[in-house]
């Protein structure tokens, strides 16, 4: 066994002929074969060295929920005044089953591939080096801008805990997030998250939820006029709802189950990645509960009056103090896992020698680099201060594609080239060699090759998964890519227009 270990995101190699993108044996981050463990290989792994394969498979369905169901859920309800009751209701169970069977699929590419510890090793292993490379910017572009995302949330939540006086500027409480999100992000691998933050994270924004549920009912209970649930609703669309806004607010949704680009990641640090089905279904599970039952609560009982971001809901008090506590926590170990792989790509790139390294120089390295982004997403937080319109925008431009396009693709492309393999092997055998027309044989055997693996890998794989992976990729993605991000970046500029400037109270 050779001492190497895979970097884990960002990952295209860069060397095309070798496909290599691993750390040589003498770094100083790694020094022996005791102290290392292959986030290549299919788990079994105990070790304690960072990005480890060590994580059990609950545990990984607990940093899936502490990623995935919290700031996303917090923005739901609003899109119910747009879509109504029907296509919300129908979205939200649906797209929960779409994230899980996303989940299988990729858990089926780790499977024929154990070596691919990301969505861009995928696309080179795959495709090829140039989507590869397309796919790692691609995935950093999320992560980077989910980054600015929850600065945004974050000072959102500090509002909820205390907005008076120095805090009532949004300006400020953005510094006050940005500040608390160092300590949890100097975290370096999910392990850790997983075994002490993900239980309290995923705790603190159910008990958020119920805290808004019961303080809404009881509000109804209370109050003198004659309000019943469900007033101020609507069955269908919003009148006059143009096809980019209804796309953008089925982008909310989208992104509010949307993990799928850090599954390869979760993967290679789980004891037994085929369990990964496991994961995911009792994640989404959760997920799609959690997330129907509060959008039909909160919906009905504030119909068209609900707020972007829901906790704003909640009147001043202790119940919205403490709701504000707990979501600040929730989204604080959120930020650390959605962004990790977006910083150990940094770390990897400009200093590579300490990566993967415990010693001080490498946390002090992750320190360097988590601050120095943290301030770039502060910047970026405030110039687009809107907290639904993020959620829509990224739910478009790169939500629907990572939790639609790159899952299907892959397991199509997995499938395939495993029956090609085989198809190889019985052509290589029917070639008569030293004949005149040996390369017009070999031309015409792979050209029926390759019409007969695409046949043999729908026929292989069923008629179900084919179909819902032809409909992800050609309907599914280009829908939302297209109009929903249009129809975000309308709000933005609408919102922008009626803010005044940025950097402002």
């Amino acid at each position: 066994m050779s001492t190497t270990r895979e970097i884990p995101s960002g990952g295209c190699p860069t060397n095309e002929d070798q496909g290599t993108n691993e750390i040589n044996a003498e770094s100083p981050a790694i020094k022996n074969d005791d102290d290392t463990a292959s986030m290549t290989s299919l788990g079994k792994s105990e070790t304690s060295v960072i990005g480890s394969a060590r994580t059990a498979w609950y545990q990984t369905s607990l940093l899936l929920l502490s990623e995935v169901m919290g700031a996303g859920v917090l923005g739901l309800p609003f899109v119910a005044v747009t879509l109504g009751w029907t296509m919300t209701m129908i979205a939200l169970p649906l797209f929960a089953l779409f994230s899980a069977y996303s989940g299988y699929q990729l858990k089926v590419v780790k499977m024929k591939y154990p070596e691919l510890t990301s969505f861009a090793d995928a696309g080179h292993t795959l495709v090829g080096p140039r989507f590869g490379a397309f796919t790692k910017y691609a995935m950093l572009l999320n992560w980077g801008c989910l980054a600015v995302y929850f600065i945004i949330a974050t000072a959102d939540a500090i509002g909820n805990i205390y907005a008076e006086g120095w805090f009532a500027c949004k300006l400020n409480r953005s510094i006050i997030a940005a500040l608390l999100i160092i300590i949890p992000s100097q975290s370096r691998d999910f392990h850790t998250i997983s075994k002490y933050l993900s239980l309290p994270s995923t705790l603190a924004i159910i008990i958020t939820i119920i805290i808004i549920i019961v303080t809404l009912i009881e509000g109804i209970k209370s109050s003198d006029d004659s309000t019943t649930f469900g007033e101020n609703t609507i069955i269908g669309v919003k009148p006059g709802t143009s096809i980019f806004t209804v796309m953008e607010n089925l982008s909310s949704i989208v992104f509010a189950f949307q993990g799928q680009s850090i599954f390869m990641e979760f993967m290679s640090e789980m004891k037994n990645p085929e369990q990964f089905t496991k994961t995911t279904s009792l994640s989404y599970l959760i997920m799609g509960l959690v997330y129907t039952s509060v959008v039909a609560i909160t919906y009905g009982v504030e119909g068209e009056n609900i707020t972007g971001f829901l906790p704003d809901v909640v009147s001043p008090g202790a119940a919205k103090t403490t709701m504000g506590v707990l979501v600040v926590f929730h989204l604080l170990v959120s930020y650390v896992i959605v962004v990790m792989p977006f910083h150990t790509w940094l770390h990897t790139t400009i200093f590579p020698s300490t990566f993967n390294s415990s010693s001080m120089k490498g946390k002090l390295h992750w320190l360097l680099i988590t601050c120095s982004y943290l301030t770039f997403a502060w910047i970026m937080g405030n110039l687009i201060p809107f907290f639904s319109d993020v959620q829509g925008l990224l739910g478009a431009l790169l939500g629907a594609p990572i939790a639609f396009m790159w899952p299907s693709l892959y397991y199509l492309l997995a499938n395939k080239k495993q029956k090609q393999q085989n198809q190889q092997q019985e052509t290589s055998t029917t070639i008569v060699p030293g004949t005149l027309n040996q390369k017009e044989q070999l031309s015409s055997s792979e050209e029926e090759e390759e019409e007969r693996s695409w046949k043999d890998t729908f026929k292989s794989i069923g008629i179900f998964n084919s179909s819902i992976s032809i409909i992800f990729i050609c309907i599914f993605t280009p829908l939302f890519v297209i109009f929903g991000t249009y129809g975000a970046m309308e709000a933005i500029v609408f919102d922008i227009s009626i803010s005044g400037a940025p950097f402002q109270c």
